[in-house]
């Protein structure tokens, strides 16, 4: 997914949502649709204004797309900080020099919002995650030296392993 955001490959970017969302939420079709719609607005809504973005529209979505994983999953979240907490870190991984706080903790914060834990326990997945996101250097494949695809998969994988282990704690 990453590289089809990185590509303005928007519409195989939603492609994408859907089958992960489908195979990792293990929801019916009617909110996996929801999700990847509210996900892959936000994305390319806010992929495209660079330098322009509509916070209070891209917020709005992620917090749609939260409050339906809050819905659906055994322990409810607070849906609305886990979206206002994304766009946070996304704010920071493209304009790092205006904030004072990491992409690291940013990104371990939001996601033990949606475990309702300590963002502690999640720093190495966010090492990781952080690691993986700096290597597109938002050019994706139109770099004179583009990102290594296998590389930045296998920081992910670090990444949701560690986030599993934080998260069996």
């Amino acid at each position: 997914m990453w590289r089809s955001y990185y590509n303005h490959q928007f519409l195989k970017m939603f492609v994408q949502l859907l089958k992960v969302m489908r195979t990792q939420l293990r929801l019916n079709w009617f909110y996996t649709f929801r999700l990847a719609y509210y996900s892959g607005l936000a994305a390319t809504d806010y992929r495209l204004k660079r330098g322009h973005e509509n916070y209070p529209r891209t917020k709005k979505n992620l917090i749609k797309f939260y409050k339906v994983i809050s819905d659906n999953c055994l322990e409810s979240f607070n849906y609305k900080k886990a979206g206002e907490l994304e766009l946070e870190w996304w704010d920071i991984h493209r304009y790092p020099a205006k904030h004072k706080k990491s992409l690291e903790l940013s990104l371990a914060e939001t996601i033990a919002v949606m475990y309702n834990s300590d963002s502690n326990g999640f720093m190495k997945y966010a090492q990781y995650r952080a690691e993986a996101m700096h290597l597109p250097n938002h050019e994706g494949d139109k770099q004179d030296n583009p990102p290594n695809w296998q590389e930045i998969h296998a920081l992910l994988l670090k990444s949701w392993k560690s986030a599993y282990n934080a998260a069996q704690k």
